[in-house]
């Protein structure tokens, strides 16, 4: 194991994991999944989550501004501030 830091000394994605996350995240992560693969979903934050977070920001912050920052569309925000019922609020 090198302790360098050289992306060269690395195959292919892993090389690009090194400059972004640093050589030892990238050792834990090729010990614990290596020969697998993954795939990283678009949205990050559950459902749950994000329910959470519109209710307790919907009166601080804008619904363009929360949609930013979840990564969903106003549309979807919109429902869920309806079906949470905080617009009536």
């Amino acid at each position: 194991m090198t302790n360098n830091n050289n992306n060269c000394d690395y195959k292919g994605i892993y090389a690009d994991m090194v400059e972004v996350l640093g050589e030892e995240i990238v050792i834990k992560l090729h010990k614990y999944y290596r020969g697998q693969q993954i795939t990283f979903p678009m949205k990050l934050y559950s459902i749950e989550y994000v329910e959470r977070y519109i209710v307790k920001n919907y009166r601080t912050k804008t619904i363009k501004e929360m949609c930013r920052e979840l990564g969903y569309t106003e549309g979807w925000i919109k429902q869920l501030i309806n079906k949470n019922r905080l617009n009536s609020k």
